[in-house]
């Protein structure tokens, strides 16, 4: 059977504002890089995972159920399924320098 997706992020984000609560105050409350909180509703980041969860009163598995197995241990490595972008091929020395003598021809 497979995960379910959680709560979708507008959903988070709203129970948050009825809490009076936003994602950039949660940062600055646990000298978080600002914008942190916000990447986590859409890429896994443990960090910012425990904050929603706990100014939401509930286990970051119960929001984000993909990230974490069914006892509650966070999935380790995350499955690539639970990135937005997939990871991108590393550069080949030829596409480099395809790359480097298209660049020097234009100039």
């Amino acid at each position: 059977m497979a995960a379910t997706r959680g709560q979708h992020k507008a959903d988070i984000k709203s129970t948050l504002e009825k809490r009076g609560l936003t994602l950039r105050c949660l940062d600055r409350a646990h000298n978080l890089p600002l914008g942190t909180c916000s990447f986590t509703l859409r890429e896994p980041h443990a960090v910012g995972e425990q904050v929603i969860a706990a100014a939401l009163g509930v286990s970051p598995g119960e929001l984000w159920p993909h990230r974490y197995r069914t006892d509650g241990v966070r999935l380790r490595p995350q499955p690539a399924a639970n990135y937005k972008t997939p990871p991108q091929k590393p550069k080949t020395s030829e596409t480099l320098r395809r790359f480097n003598a298209n660049t020097i021809e234009q100039v």
